[in-house]
């Protein structure tokens, strides 16, 4: 795999930035913004097209997103769409967009910062905008409006987005075809025909003959239009199949405001006419019955909050008297990921997991707060076989840089702030989160939201099929529900629908310990086990040290034979270190993992309307948030943030042959 080569610019006399590689500007020397509205907005009949969308969310794609000026304009014109007219049945914008060479972090506000009227929207996304660039498909949550960025070569990604991520309109950008004819081939062309509807839209800078042609082959009525400034012709398209073309296409060029070109009472009064035109999807799911979850850890969590951001009604019945009673209950969990020696889809996953689990951890805790910590973790080359590796890591160019540095014994002791034998990889991003925390606040946040439903004490007892839903048992009462999601760890193989999954349960135990020592440890150790800082943020002067790893038992019941296996392994591994001396075990905990023989997560649709969400081991605080973004983006029939590879990697019907 290819790994992504960052922006090489300068700056014209104008003040535009350029690319080296292409040597183009990326937006008009006269004015980028004006260019933006009346090139891909006005022509795309938006934000008009807001008021009129008849769905929840709204699909827009885009071709070589650069300084990110074209979103930007967009995203400020939808937030003042929402406030004009908040009881739209369009709710939500995402924008999917492809970028071959990202710009860095520095030089991408340098470029916007000429567009102070853009500042409040700039801000926000170069915040989350990201330092370690990783092939596929990016994630970058801002409320309402979600930024999908997918790094690399278009014709790697395109055929990526899985079928189903319907797109409303499409801004055709990137440098022109006379500078970049490789990106103006077959493959976009056919993303175009695979993944438009009819009434789908599109506009670009561009009226050269092959982009007319690619255009029209991929189903489009085609028309030239004026271009912009000096620029004598532009191109749009209108996606019809049998339909008649609308008479109002192409869209009218901008009045005196281009970007308000309707009022607000207008914009407000056009989308209460379009919710009853076509029927308001969201009063339609409201009136259906909520998505039921059982479960109560990590998994069932994160995605009723997926779920709720989506305008879904989510009833969460646990068999517990509270949440994360399961293998969600440790004081401390270690986040980051556990690469292979190459970028194999198994690593690319546990990259992308880790990397939107830090950025939806860190907005999570921004509406409600957590213990958690982003101190890194050091994982040390404490043996023969996982030095290897991490040399190996340490020299495969396919890798992101910024996700790791290597070390050796002297510098990982400075980072971590004792001493250890062992260099290692660090990652500073990485570091600590309290499971069972989270999940109580996170419930405590679920409970102020419209369309959430808990019952506690409530043990499913079965499942059957009735009429187009399923008719649920438990302890209780009866249940019907359309969607039905099962994230119950441990117990989902003992369902006779997950029978055949290739399962296991393995019981693990954390020792919480005392040491003299281990005040001044600064981040996670990982070497056979793992070692956590103090909790300081609930003032606990003790440390999660762990975790025994027994497939022999599934009852989450304490030993204290593995509180002294636990401490043993430490002072075997790092050379019975002095930090460590006199370590006092105060208490522990003890959970049942399920883990699938691949190491993977299964995730998808079982049976018709029923789901699974498990098998996440001892990794559920890295997998839960991205994978639950999928499933509520696949539940809601929206745009998911795995690409199709790694889809199939863990969807649940992998294991299809396994059925009797």
């Amino acid at each position: 795999m290819t790994p992504i080569q960052s922006a090489s610019i300068h700056y014209n006399e104008q003040g535009t930035p350029v690319s080296d590689v292409f040597d183009d500007v990326y937006f008009s020397n006269d004015s980028g913004l004006h260019e933006t509205l009346y090139v891909f907005l006005t022509q795309n009949g938006l934000p008009q097209g807001f008021s009129t969308h008849p769905k929840r969310q709204f699909h827009l794609m885009e071709t070589g997103f650069g300084t990110g000026l074209n979103f930007l304009v967009l995203w400020r014109a939808f937030s003042q769409f929402r406030k004009q007219a908040a009881h739209a049945v369009c709710q939500q914008l995402h924008f999917s967009t492809f970028e071959k060479f990202p710009l860095q972090k520095a030089d991408l506000a340098s470029a916007l910062h000429q567009w102070p009227e853009l500042k409040p929207w700039a801000d926000v996304l170069l915040s989350q905008y990201p330092e370690v660039f990783v092939p596929g498909c990016n994630r970058l949550h801002f409320g309402d409006v979600t930024l999908d960025l997918w790094l690399g070569d278009l014709h790697d990604n395109l055929p990526q987005v899985a079928n189903g991520s319907m797109v409303d309109a499409w801004f055709l950008d990137g440098f022109a075809p006379s500078k970049n004819p490789d990106m103006w081939q077959d493959t976009l062309w056919q993303g175009l025909a695979r993944l438009s509807r009819i009434g789908t839209t599109l506009a670009t800078f561009t009226s050269a003959g092959i982009v007319r042609r690619g255009i029209e082959s991929a189903g489009f009525c085609v028309k030239k239009v004026k271009g912009f400034g000096r620029k004598r012709e532009m191109a749009v398209g209108y996606f019809a199949g049998a339909q008649p073309l609308p008479t109002d296409w192409p869209f009218a060029a901008s009045p005196a405001d281009p970007l308000l070109p309707t009022s607000g009472q207008a914009l407000a009064e056009t989308s209460t006419q379009a919710a009853n035109m076509a029927g308001d999807p969201d009063a339609s799911a409201q009136a259906r019955s909520p998505i039921l979850i059982v479960g109560g850890g990590l998994a069932s969590v994160t995605l009723a909050l997926s779920l709720l951001e989506r305008g879904q009604r989510v009833h969460l019945v646990c068999k517990d008297p509270e949440l994360g009673l399961g293998a969600s209950h440790n004081r401390q969990g270690a986040l980051y990921p556990q690469l292979q020696h190459r970028l194999t889809p198994m690593s690319l996953l546990h990259i992308h997991t880790f990397l939107f689990a830090t950025r939806r951890y860190q907005q999570l805790h921004q509406r409600f707060a957590f213990p958690y910590q982003r101190c890194g973790v050091l994982q040390l080359a404490c043996n023969q076989q996982l030095t290897v590796r991490q040399q190996k890591i340490a020299q495969c160019a396919e890798f992101p840089q910024g996700l790791w540095t290597q070390l050796d014994p002297n510098e990982a002791s400075a980072v971590a702030g004792v001493a250890v034998p062992f260099g290692g990889l660090f990652f500073p991003d990485a570091g600590w989160i309290a499971p069972q925390a989270f999940c109580h606040a996170a419930l405590a946040y679920l409970q102020q939201l419209n369309g959430f439903q808990l019952t506690l004490n409530c043990e499913v007892t079965g499942a059957s099929r009735e009429g187009d839903g399923w008719l649920v048992e438990t302890s209780q009462q009866q249940l019907r529900t359309t969607q039905l999601v099962w994230c119950v760890g441990s117990l989902l193989p003992s369902w006779p629908f997950a029978s055949h999954l290739p399962m296991s349960q393995v019981r693990g135990q954390v020792s919480h310990v005392s040491a003299q020592g281990l005040a001044t440890l600064r981040t996670v150790l990982c070497h056979q086990g793992y070692i956590t800082p103090y909790d300081s943020i609930r003032d606990v002067a003790q440390a999660c040290v762990g975790a025994s790893f027994d497939r022999d038992s599934a009852k989450a019941e304490l030993k204290d034979l593995d509180d002294i296996e636990n401490l043993a392994l430490v002072n075997q591994v790092l050379q019975q270190p002095s930090w460590f001396a006199e370590a006092k075990v105060h208490s522990a905990k003890a959970g049942v993992r399920s883990t699938v023989r691949d190491h993977v997560p299964v995730v998808g649709e079982i049976e018709d309307g029923m789901w699974v969400f498990g098998g996440l081991g001892a990794r559920g605080l890295l997998f839960a948030p991205l994978l639950a973004e999928h499933l509520a983006a696949t539940l809601t029939g929206q745009v998911s943030p795995l690409s199709v590879p790694l889809q199939q990697l863990v969807q649940v019907q992998r294991f299809d042959s396994y059925r009797r």
